[in-house]
């Protein structure tokens, strides 16, 4: 019998040990980004952009491709975990728009919990980056967020703007507004760095009328073979609908323009916009994301929440069981006659009297 009782307390501490580890190691493990981090995001936009060749061959009636559609796959994949310390791979693949897009790639180096920038560890080649870069963590706040804007190279602010229940999931609305000088390599790798004036010619009747007198005022002499180096600015303004309790981004849509300046004798003079670009996730994408979000929140409820439950109540019952199995043994193991009182005097029967 006491081997019983002990079996039963025993299995009551491995219960509640069990569901200790479940509720504080294993769920704040799962909240972070693990080894097998494979996320990926479908998008869907058109592109219009000037058409290099067109310009080239001096066809400037359609040096603009205009509402050109195209598809993208961003893949975001764990390389490795070094503590803390997760080195992202991130690598979208873009089909369409004449290929003036690209096929952006980056490697971030990030906290597992916080999402936030990281020191790259020892030998591994991590871009620098201030703020989000990769999206939100576990269980975002109703506040404003850093966040990485790769094509002006700076840091922006994911601005909190509401609550709302979006494509079925809770979520919470960040917006993204920044402009400034355009530095992603991949996008100024498919923008010409500089333009004959007979092309700004032909690009300021595009423009409004103030606009294009200046443009001819500053004109560098020399006739229209003369070469005008260019730059670029870019604005972007983005909106995403992010899980309140994943933090999974169930949905996008961002809008950037890239604009062309000349270099002239009195600065910079804005041009036209050489590339205006509008993004949204895809149905699919959207599906994927809203799947990917229910299975985070199930796990979770499940590790968080059903499972601690459960093994607790099981070691309650391992308890009361051990409790009855000693109750038991003790009534069991009793000696015969016990619970009365040996020095009550016995009754004498009273004896007839003689006659």
């Amino acid at each position: 019998m006491r081997r019983s009782v002990i079996a039963f307390v025993a299995g009551a501490v491995v219960c509640a040990a069990v569901a200790g580890v479940i509720r504080f190691k294993l769920v704040p493990d799962a909240e972070r980004v693990q080894s097998d981090q494979n996320t990926v995001d479908r998008y869907t936009g058109t592109a219009t952009y000037l058409d290099q060749r067109a310009v080239a061959g001096g066809d400037l009636a359609h040096a603009f491709v205009k509402d050109s559609p195209f598809t993208a796959v961003e893949t975001v994949k764990a390389a490795g975990m070094h503590g803390n310390v997760a080195v992202l791979s991130d690598v979208t693949a873009i089909s369409g728009a004449g290929g003036v897009l690209g096929n952006p790639t980056a490697t971030w180096a990030v906290d597992r919990k916080t999402l936030m920038p990281a020191a790259a560890p020892a030998g591994v080649k991590a871009d620098a980056h201030q703020g989000l870069a990769v999206g939100f963590a576990f269980s975002p706040d109703k506040h404003d967020y850093p966040w990485w804007d790769g094509a002006t190279g700076t840091q922006a602010t994911a601005k909190y703007v509401r609550s709302e229940n979006h494509v079925g999931r809770s979520t919470y609305v960040y917006t993204v507004d920044v402009s400034g000088a355009l530095k992603d390599p991949a996008t100024l790798a498919q923008m010409p760095q500089a333009v004959p004036v007979a092309v700004l010619k032909g690009l300021a009747a595009t423009m409004a009328p103030d606009l294009q007198g200046a443009l001819s005022a500053l004109l560098p002499p020399g006739g229209d073979s003369v070469m005008v180096p260019l730059t670029y600015t870019s604005a972007t303004k983005t909106t995403m609908w992010v899980d309140q309790l994943t933090g999974t981004t169930v949905d996008a849509d961002s809008h950037q323009t890239v604009a062309a300046q000349m270099k002239s004798k009195l600065g910079t003079v804005p041009l036209t916009p050489v590339l205006d670009v509008d993004t949204k996730f895809s149905p699919a994408g959207i599906a994927d994301a809203v799947k990917q979000s229910k299975d985070d929140q199930s796990q979770l409820l499940w590790e968080g929440t059903v499972a601690p439950i459960a093994l607790l109540v099981l070691a309650v019952a391992l308890l009361a069981g051990a409790v009855m199995m000693g109750r038991r043994g003790r009534v069991a193991t009793a000696p015969a006659g016990a619970g009365t009182d040996d020095d009550t005097p016995e009754t004498l029967e009273p004896t007839a009297k003689e006659e």
